[in-house]
C-alpha cells in the first residue's frame, strides 16, 4: 500500500464509524485477487467475493461507509480456490474501526497504540519444508498445521515490558488451529487478565478470564496487568 509517498506492508487501516473511505486496490500479483473486508458490514459490489476478482495488472476501486462500531477486523483476499495460499503468503492486515467508545477506552486505560496497545497477529508456519503453501489431500481435507507459531510474522517473538496495563488485540490468521491462549508468571502461576471485546467489538463489560480460545479469522481485545 501507498500513502503520503511512502510504501507499507501490511498496514493496519484505521478507520472511523459513519467515515468514507475510499481504497484502489493494484492486482501486481501473477493471480487473480480481490480484497475483503472481513466483519465490516458492506454492499455486494464492495464486499470481495471470490467471484468478482482483479485480474493481473488490474485494479479496482473500492469505496464503503463504515457502518461498524470500534472493534478490530481485518482485510485479505478472497479469491475462490487460492485464498489460503494468497493469505499464507502475507496478503493481510488489520481494520481498527474507532468510535466516541473507544476513544473514551483508551484515555481511561491511559494506553498508546503501537506503545502500550499492541496488535499481536497469529499465524502457524512450516520451518520445515514445504515452505510455501502446497497442501497435501491431507491439508486440504484437515487444514494447514504448522510446526511454529508467528506473532506479528515473528517466530519466538518477545515484547520488554514496564509495570503497568497493556492492551492486545489479537487476531488468529491460521488457517486451521484453535489457539488456546493465556498468559504465565515465571513460575507458572495463571496471569488473570480482563477480556474488553471479541469480534463484534467492546463489551458492555469487561470479563475477567485465565485463558481464552481463538479459532481461525476470531479476534479478541485483552487488557493485562503487569
Amino acid at each position: 500500500a501507498r500513502a503520503d509517498g511512502h510504501d507499507y506492508i501490511d498496514p493496519t487501516l484505521v478507520v472511523r464509524t459513519g467515515e468514507r473511505v475510499a481504497i484502489r486496490l493494484e492486482n501486481r500479483l501473477g493471480e487473480p485477487t480481490v480484497a475483503h473486508w472481513h466483519g465490516l458490514t458492506m454492499d455486494t459490489a464492495n464486499d470481495g467475493n471470490g467471484e468478482a476478482l482483479i485480474e493481473p495488472a488490474g485494479n479496482f476501486d473500492y469505496t464503503f461507509t463504515v457502518h461498524n462500531r470500534a472493534g478490530l477486523y481485518w482485510y485479505h483476499p478472497h479469491p475462490h480456490g487460492t485464498t489460503a495460499s494468497q493469505a499464507y503468503r502475507g496478503l493481510f492486515g488489520l481494520i481498527a474501526v474507532e468510535d466516541d467508545d473507544e476513544v473514551r477506552l483508551r484515555a481511561a486505560l491511559a494506553v498508546v497504540p503501537g506503545e502500550t496497545e499492541i496488535p499481536l497477529v497469529l499465524q502457524e508456519r512450516r520451518t520445515r519444508g514445504p515452505y510455501r503453501y502446497a497442501p497435501s489431500p491431507e491439508d486440504a481435507l484437515l487444514g494447514w498445521y504448522g510446526d511454529a507459531v508467528a506473532v506479528n510474522f515473528t517466530v519466538r517473538p518477545y515484547l520488554d515490558v514496564t509495570g503497568r496495563r497493556y492492551r492486545f488485540r489479537v487476531l488468529n490468521a491460521g488457517n486451521a488451529r484453535n489457539f488456546r491462549l493465556a498468559f504465565r508468571r515465571d513460575d507458572g502461576v495463571p496471569l488473570p487478565f480482563l477480556l474488553l471485546g471479541t469480534d463484534g467489538g467492546l463489551l458492555e463489560r469487561a470479563q475477567p478470564c485465565t485463558e481464552v480460545f481463538l479459532s481461525p479469522a476470531e479476534r479478541i481485545d485483552v487488557l493485562v496487568d503487569f
